[in-house]
């Protein structure tokens, strides 16, 4: 096995797709001597995916798992497939980042391997809540308001369920007005929201985004429009086909989504460099500036600030949807596009005492404090971190 071979299985891992025969592979190859350096460098990835460090800075610790890798060693000959294998492996792979990697870029220099103080302040993780603005202009807040009913809006009964999810549902005796009545739902930084819209669509909208839409859906087609990131459920109408229009202030960036019934995130902040369109299942035409794509599952679609779009054919469609299913996932992302996340999921600002290009790889929940990803980030790369209460600064390590 070589080290490309090695790192190919280790990032499987690190997004649970590993098959049994490569657990197999991946529990052969890591005890290999040749692969400690390739091991160091892919321990970052591990810390961050896995949250290991916890504890690993008392020596017991660091013994306890090294014994359970001897000890999962020598069962993975006797046994074809052991689940937790790579997990003590992981843990191992982790203790050679604390006491090998990072002496390796630190104790060089400084003559001692432990790390500063991550922050002097704690944030904690965003969570469900939304402001919801009716049609004339009432406000709710969701994080406030309590389960049931809230409001009827053109023949719908909107109802807030147990777990923070706003539903539209027909009214017995709905009454439906001669004219559409337009709702708003937003998400303010450090929140983030479902909602199961009149024709049973139902969407997640992240932190910082918005998303119009109409009480009942009238008319030949259902049209909402967005604002920041979604990820869409669209309930099948084969004649009433479903429309996403993204009007996005950067020239030629706006983009009018159709499908009839699919899966697929758009992610359309204001504040990166392109708005990506990705396809999980169905069918979707977008149309943009440029001209109209016609995407298939497993693409994804850019759109630059020039107005110009390119299609990825074998999109990484687990990055594009992590935030929905609670975790961050990092594929080489440089820093600064790591913290534009952080930024809006913890509602913090970032100020960067000099320009900073690293990349890094690696998963971890979003629903843990922000100094524990900082701690993970810190140990994996050159910078440090001071939190000063949502204040976050970043500085190169020296």
């Amino acid at each position: 096995m070589d080290q490309q071979q090695l790192e190919d299985l280790l990032d499987r891992y690190l997004t649970g797709e590993l098959s049994p025969a490569e657990w197999a592979a991946l529990a052969e190859g890591i005890q290999r001597p040749e692969h400690r350096d390739a091991l160091e460098r892919l321990a970052q990835e591990v810390l961050m995916a896995d949250d290991l460090s916890v504890g690993l800075d008392d020596p017991a610790a660091k013994q306890a798992i090294l014994a359970h890798l001897d000890a999962a060693i020598g069962g993975q000959r006797r046994r074809t497939y052991i689940p937790l294998f790579v997990r003590y492996a992981a843990a191992a792979v982790v203790v050679l980042a604390v006491v090998g990697l990072y002496f390796a870029k630190s104790a060089k220099k400084e003559g001692h391997i432990a790390p500063p103080p991550v922050a002097s302040h704690d944030v904690a993780p965003g969570h469900e809540g939304a402001i919801l603005t009716l049609a004339d202009g009432k406000q709710i807040v969701l994080d406030s308001s309590g389960d049931g009913s809230l409001a009827r809006q053109g023949g719908m009964a909107i109802t807030k369920e147990h777990a923070g999810q706003l539903v539209y549902q027909t009214e017995p005796t709905g009454v439906y007005p001669q004219a559409m009545m337009y709702n708003t739902l937003t998400t303010p930084r450090g929140r983030r929201t479902t909602v199961v819209l009149s024709d049973g669509t139902k969407v997640w909208l992240n932190a910082a985004s918005s998303i119009k839409f109409p009480a009942a859906f009238e008319g030949k087609d259902r049209t909402v429009e967005l604002s920041g990131e979604a990820y869409f459920e669209v309930a099948k109408d084969a004649g009433k086909p479903f429309r996403v229009k993204v009007n996005h202030p950067g020239p030629g960036r706006n983009m009018d989504i159709e499908v009839l019934g699919t899966s697929f995130n758009i992610m359309a902040y204001e504040d990166e460099a392109t708005c990506s369109t990705t396809l999980v299942d169905g069918s979707v035409k977008v149309v943009t500036s440029a001209g109209a794509t016609l995407m298939k599952p497993g693409q994804q679609l850019l759109t630059g600030t020039d107005g110009k779009t390119s299609l990825v054919a074998d999109a990484d469609v687990q990055k594009a949807i992590a935030w929905k299913d609670g975790n961050f996932l990092f594929r080489g992302d440089e820093l600064g596009d790591i913290m534009k996340q952080l930024s809006r999921w913890y509602d913090i600002d970032v100020r960067y005492d000099s320009p900073v290009t690293d990349h890094y790889t690696g998963k971890i929940s979003r629903q843990v404090n922000i100094s524990q990803v900082l701690k993970m980030l810190q140990a994996a790369g050159g910078v440090n971190f001071t939190v000063d209460n949502r204040q976050v600064r970043v500085s190169p390590k020296t």
